[in-house]
């Protein structure tokens, strides 16, 4: 060793990242959300806030069905649209090919939305919705609180109908 040398390289980089590490603890601890009891809890989507139901001027039989042709609705236009294009003789076969699989899409999803809701009430969920977007799902569900055997059922449910991912699978109780 070297005289008058106090600090070597080694110990510069030990340093440095020892305080990173330091800042690093530092910024997750006051970032993290402090509502959660365990490191991973998951939370359900719910329609309350600060223990009040939110009012949306229409009952659960009406939020389902508005929302059951709300969706027919823009799904009927999107396939007119599609349609519409086919039509246009500027058209390569490539795009009418991709256009055919957009249809060919759109009538999946469909299939498997009306398959998940019919199994879903099957099982005892009296009103139920499902909307697949992209490759995710958001499963809407009247219940007054699910289990951890009624998260199971559903994902169960959607996993068979569809090659949706669990991590891609959002189950929204409504009271």
């Amino acid at each position: 060793m070297k005289k008058g040398k106090v600090l070597g390289k080694g110990q510069i980089v030990v340093g440095v990242m020892v305080l990173a590490l330091a800042a690093a603890i530092w910024l997750n601890t006051k970032y993290l959300p402090t509502n959660t009891k365990y490191l991973g809890e998951s939370t359900y989507v719910d329609n309350k806030t600060d223990g009040e139901s939110v009012q949306t001027g229409t009952s659960e039989a009406d939020y389902f069905a508005a929302a059951k042709a709300d969706r027919e609705k823009v799904r009927k236009a999107a396939i007119e649209e599609v349609e519409e294009l086919l039509k246009s003789a500027k058209l390569t076969d490539t795009d009418k090919k991709s256009a055919l699989a957009l249809i060919e899409k759109i009538t999946k999803n469909t299939n498997n939305e009306i398959n998940i809701e019919n199994l879903l009430k099957a099982k005892g969920f009296t009103k139920a919705l499902a909307v697949i977007s992209d490759d995710e799902i958001n499963v809407i569900v009247k219940s007054d609180g699910l289990t951890t055997a009624n998260t199971l059922q559903i994902q169960d449910i959607v996993t068979n109908q569809t090659d949706i991912s669990l991590s891609k699978i959002k189950i929204i109780p409504i009271k």
